[in-house]
């Protein structure tokens, strides 16, 4: 089965530049490994120094929002251009703390709506990162955080600056609010678990291109996950129901 995966976002659904950390796709591939996935986006641009390349504004990363939805149909219309529609599509998107009723509905309608409805009849998830990829490897500390190299030995100690934040480790998609004025959670969750690892003298400071996929690949259990975020649940066994049609 092929599915063509559209994830919002940059560095912690990419991955590294360099090295074999491949970001969200990575995650996919191990707990699916039926499917075929073919990440659509984010994509990064080659590096350019003379000039921009003409698709360099729709291939941005950091892609959120109203500007992923634009990104989404532009993409799609490319791609049935050549190459044969996929057998689902999986579209990701950090939630930023909007409404995930309003925000599903939207790229709904906007995979109806790309190619002149090429696409209407192609099975499809929607699924949010709540407020964002973090969350996930917050939820599961004590196989993420707890056992890596970098973080291990001062663990509890972040774990405790972050509490003081107000963040929840039993509930961590209910982090943060709206905030209008910056069309996105009024705190953010990555910069706070970043700030954490800065507080203690020679550790590692938190990378999201760096750690975030290698934590999602390599140590995240997505049943400790589920247990804790409904809105991973959702999708995740969504997924699991696709791997299991005839």
């Amino acid at each position: 089965m092929v599915i063509w995966l559209l994830a919002g976002g940059g560095e912690s659904e990419l991955g590294e530049r360099e090295g074999e950390i491949r970001g969200i796709v990575h995650f996919f591939e191990k707990h699916f490994p039926d499917f075929t996935f073919h990440r659509i986006t984010p994509v990064r641009n080659k590096r350019t120094p003379d000039r921009v390349k003409p698709n360099a504004a729709i291939n941005a990363l950091g892609k959120t929002g109203d500007a992923f939805v634009k990104q989404i149909k532009a993409k799609l219309e490319d791609k049935i251009k050549y190459q044969s529609l996929p057998d689902a599509i999986l579209i990701l998107d950090d939630l930023d703390c909007s409404c995930h009723v309003e925000k599903k509905s939207l790229f709904d309608n906007t995979v109806n709506q790309a190619g002149n409805g090429a696409f209407k009849e192609i099975q499809r998830i929607i699924g949010f990162a709540a407020p964002e990829l973090e969350a996930w490897v917050i939820a599961d500390w004590d196989n993420t955080i707890a056992r890596h190299i970098d973080f291990r030995q001062n663990h509890k100690a972040m774990q405790h600056w972050l509490n003081d934040k107000a963040v929840s480790f039993d509930r961590p998609e209910t982090f943060s609010f709206y905030d209008q004025s910056k069309n996105s959670c009024h705190d953010k969750l990555s910069a706070l678990l970043i700030e954490s690892s800065q507080q203690h003298i020679n550790q590692t400071v938190y990378s999201k291109a760096k750690h975030t996929p290698f934590l999602l690949h390599q140590s995240l259990k997505p049943d400790v996950v589920a247990g804790k975020c409904p809105l991973f649940r959702d999708f995740f066994t969504q997924l699991q129901n696709l791997n299991q049609s005839p």
